[in-house]
């Protein structure tokens, strides 16, 4: 800074001593002493502090903000070291949930396979249909089988909608197709169960095309007394989580008849479905996952359908954010899973896996000792179990692995970073982490991690009543 500062000051100096003595000369001027320390010393002085006076301001802006990162950082490494010892001895505040099927889809395959494609480093391909802001081909996560469906699909209606909403209603239509059987087995059990404890439907149902199909049995078997009592389910959720960046552009209406009409064929009638959309940040994925998880287990008579989908292949989603990134590297992706409340039975279908949460318990030790998961055979195996849904090239997230797996057996092997198989998508990429972690063998307990969402999975079979698979959210 010295440096500069006299650099500019002897070039002020000599710029005002040419300019002064040439001008002297020719008026004839003959200066006096208070003249050649006015103008040659107070005068450049003057000049310099003028023109360095932004570079100072913005030097000492610089400055403080560095300090008060530094504060900061330094609070929450801190915080991130202390224990609340009050935190750790109130009682957890759980919220149990069964989980009765999941499934994921994505450029390395499908549910398991996408798992082995991370655990393998499975890197991006060059696609050649999208390009960068200099005209380059770029890398991408596509599920290439997408496009020949929507090559198939060009004159239907979807057709007139955005590319990337066609390739985000792509995925659900394959998610849908692959749990076809499980939602029939809904169908069937939603109703039973409205036919036993609610007439108000029966002109609904007598009304479906399947009911009216001549080889159909007679409509006798419609009548409620004929019903079969079952366990009482009122409703099918389907929560759909979307990036935010879809809230001005997305077409619901268009979406919500095209899912209506497939449910409708599985005899799913719209008094029995109820569609949201969820539009997430990367920020808010967390908070909104559990908020969702709360609201579930308050419906023990509801079955919910969580689904988290993305897709940035869409050379205007590229033009939009390439530009301001060096390497931006889209993907799409889908993952879901089927949750309701404990006591919720499906006639004929047992849950495949258990789910709990616990909010404002920070403390793994105490969750461990609540839930006697100390000595899992699977801390002693190499292969990873620990879904990191955060940036593992982030050393503040490394540093919180560390410091909440500390003191467990679960070693640094043991960690499975999903980031870099959704590449630069990241609004919903935490959401689909949680639920990739139902595909993990079901000799394992799958733990996520995330700062604000841990998660635990387990096998249901092999879960007792007081031992079963956790999600922990903080």
């Amino acid at each position: 800074m010295i440096k500069e500062i006299l650099a500019t000051l002897m070039s002020c100096f000599v710029l005002v001593a040419l300019i002064v003595i040439f001008y002297w000369r020719d008026t004839q001027y003959q200066p006096e002493s208070t003249d050649l320390i006015n103008y040659f010393i107070f005068l450049p002085i003057v000049i310099t502090v003028v023109l360095l006076s932004p570079w100072f301001v913005y030097s000492v802006y610089q400055h403080r903000k560095k300090k008060k990162q530094q504060a900061l950082s330094q609070q929450d490494e801190g915080s991130d070291q202390k224990v609340d010892v009050e935190q750790v001895n109130q009682p957890s505040q759980w919220i149990a949930l069964n989980v009765f099927a999941a499934s994921a889809y994505h450029s390395f395959g499908e549910n398991d396979a996408i798992v082995e494609g991370i655990k393998q480093f499975t890197s991006a391909q060059l696609d050649t249909a999208l390009l960068n802001f200099q005209g380059l081909p770029i890398l991408s996560y596509r599920v290439a089988d997408l496009d020949q469906q929507l090559e198939h699909d060009e004159e239907s209606e979807q057709a007139f909608l955005s590319i990337r909403q066609q390739r985000v209603t792509a995925l659900l239509q394959h998610q849908i197709e692959q749990n076809t059987e499980f939602l029939m087995r809904v169908s069937e059990h939603l109703k039973a169960s409205s036919l036993f404890y609610e007439s108000q439907n029966l002109y609904e149902y007598r009304m479906h095309p399947a009911w009216t199909d001549p080889t159909h049995d007679s409509e006798e078997d419609l009548e409620p007394q004929q019903i079969q009592q079952v366990y009482r389910i009122d409703k099918l959720n389907l929560h759909i989580l979307l990036s935010e960046d879809l809230l001005h552009t997305w077409n619901e209406h268009d979406c919500n008849e095209y899912i209506q009409t497939i449910f409708y064929d599985l005899e799913i009638i719209p008094q029995k479905l109820h569609i949201e959309y969820h539009f997430v940040s990367a920020a808010s994925s967390d908070q909104y996952l559990l908020e969702l998880f709360d609201r579930i287990q308050k419906q023990p008579h509801e079955i919910s359908w969580l689904i988290a989908v993305d897709s940035e292949i869409d050379q205007d989603v590229i033009d939009e954010k390439s530009w301001s990134a060096k390497v931006y590297i889209p993907a799409e992706f889908i993952s879901s899973c089927f949750v309701a409340h404990p006591r919720l039975e499906i006639e004929q279908f047992q849950p495949l896996k258990t789910l709990k949460l616990v909010a404002h318990q920070n403390n793994l030790n105490q969750i461990f000792k609540e839930l006697d998961i100390h000595d899992l055979p699977q801390y002693q195996d190499e292969a990873p179990f620990v879904f990191v849904a955060e940036d593992g090239s982030d050393i503040k997230v490394v540093k919180r692995l560390e410091q909440f797996f500390g003191q467990s057996s679960v070693e640094q092997h043991h960690y499975l970073y999903c980031k870099p198989a959704v590449g630069n998508t990241l609004n919903v990429a935490k959401v689909f982490a949680v639920m990739l972690a139902a595909q993990l063998s079901d000799q394992y307990v799958a733990f996520v991690y995330s700062q604000d969402l841990k998660a635990f999975f387990q096998t249901f079979p092999e879960v007792s009543a007081d031992q079963e698979s956790v999600a922990i959210a903080d």
